[in-house]
């Protein structure tokens, strides 16, 4: 039988480990998220307004004019 002692010390560690869990979706749903060498702005780097600060490889390319 668990006791208030456990039941407080479980139930804490599942609500930070379901507060984690629903962040973590809620980042990756909002593309908040990115995996290096993908990116979540625009596929073409000519349209994306973060191109002077990206550091892709794509973008780099872009910068110095396809070479």
């Amino acid at each position: 039988m668990m006791n208030r002692k456990d039941f407080f010390k479980y139930g804490g560690r599942w609500a930070i480990l379901s507060g984690i869990g629903i962040l973590s979706t809620f980042l990756a749903l909002n593309q908040k998220i990115v995996t290096p060498g993908n990116c979540s702005v625009a596929p073409q780097c000519k349209n994306c307004g973060k191109l002077a600060q990206c550091i892709l490889p794509q973008a780099n390319k872009e910068k110095n004019n396809g070479k």
